[in-house]
């Protein structure tokens, strides 16, 4: 990882629970670059303590309003902790979904990271609010909260309790906590009662840490993902064109050479030299298995006729070039051989796969293409 990179995860590592500049949004507001957090739980779990202590609040400077009687958080709670994180507190993502605004949808579909909290008795309806959550979120920590209420028993009974939760959410790992006396009304006697809270921020500081750069990187890729689909179909339909009339097979590497110029554009945010177009196309093009005979020999021959199986592996050759292309540098896996033909190899196979019961007419369709591709991309994760 480089060293920016390094240098972004300390950032949001260190800054993530610092909320001395925290502000409540009453919109959602878009950014790409903004890490969402949501806490779902049923009714009095104890998510606004929870959230209160995880941000290390004392009982006079708590951001979360918290009530002995059930319901205080009767709406979605949007706190945007800094420049980088953004909290949301929810009774569930129902609750969340009922903004239709296009900012809202937005912010379900990079839903990073999703805390669940349970307390009292397992209860398996909870099971359907962990799964919403699996859909929406990279990445779910169950927190068990309110150990607090078990203190009169034997330690024994807790366990039973939390191995209960886990059979019934097929979980295997439950953070119990406990985030006592951040209601007003609590004899100002007491002292607040935090446990296992450390353990739950130091957990999802370590996610942060190892994973923000992904997230980045891979919202990034969804961002420009729609562009390059583009940009490759409308190669492949010039280079079906082209493959498919001999005469016009010479143009067939300068139609490649403009299609990785532009992908490369749109990484990188500046057009590389003719000699860098180059070089990559000869890396992507100089191993096994992808026979570059007909791209690099036939196109000096104008009156070569080709049957269909050697046309449709020399378009195959050009897709899985274009792909590889885009993968190495979503990935940003260094342009080397080796990394190359790895890559340039498991992709021919699916495209090869993927052409071999298709026809000639459809290669010239530009529809043809971007049903196709969707497929053929790799999808964006957050790994």
């Amino acid at each position: 990882m480089s060293q920016q990179s390094d240098r972004v995860n300390r950032e949001v590592a260190s800054s993530f629970f610092e909320s001395s500049h925290a502000r409540f949004e009453e919109e959602m507001q878009d950014g790409l670059d903004t890490l969402n957090i949501i806490v779902i739980g049923r009714v009095s779990s104890g998510k606004s303590s929870l959230i209160n202590a995880l941000l290390g609040k004392v009982r006079k400077n708590s951001l979360f309003k918290v009530r002995a009687e059930s319901g205080v958080t009767q709406k979605v709670q949007c706190l945007r902790l800094n420049d980088r994180v953004r909290l949301i507190d929810s009774p569930g993502l129902d609750d969340v979904r009922a903004d239709h605004s296009s900012i809202t949808r937005k912010f379900l579909e990079r839903v990073d990271v999703g805390i669940l909290v349970v307390d009292g008795s397992s209860d398996a309806r909870q099971k359907q609010h962990l799964d919403d959550l699996r859909r929406q979120c990279a990445h779910v920590f169950v927190v068990f909260n309110k150990i607090d209420e078990y203190d009169k028993w034997q330690p024994i009974v807790l366990e039973r309790v939390i191995a209960q939760w886990k059979q019934d959410l097929g979980v295997e790992t439950i953070y119990p906590t406990c985030a006592f006396g951040y209601d007003p009304e609590v004899n100002y006697a007491m002292q607040l009662d935090i446990r296992g809270v450390d353990v739950l921020r130091a957990d999802i500081e370590s996610l942060l840490q190892q994973r923000w750069q992904d997230i980045v990187n891979a919202r990034a890729f969804s961002e420009t993902r729609t562009a390059i689909l583009d940009i490759i179909a409308k190669a492949m339909v010039k280079l079906a064109e082209q493959a498919l009339k001999p005469q016009s097979s010479p143009y067939i590497l300068g139609t490649l050479a403009i299609a990785v110029t532009e992908i490369q554009h749109l990484f990188h945010g500046k057009t590389p030299s003719g000699a860098e177009t180059r070089k990559i196309m000869a890396l992507l093009a100089s191993g096994e298995p992808c026979a570059w005979g007909f791209l690099w020999v036939g196109g000096s021959s104008p009156h070569l006729s080709l049957d269909i199986p050697t046309t449709r592996d020399a378009i195959a050759d050009g897709l899985a070039m274009l792909l590889t292309l885009v993968e190495m540098l979503r990935q940003q896996v260094k342009f080397t051989q080796g990394n190359g033909e790895a890559e340039l190899a498991r992709h021919l196979n699916t495209v090869v796969t993927s052409l071999t019961e298709t026809t000639p007419d459809k290669w010239q369709e530009r529809s043809f293409w971007l049903g196709l591709l969707p497929t053929l991309l790799e999808p964006t994760q957050v790994i």
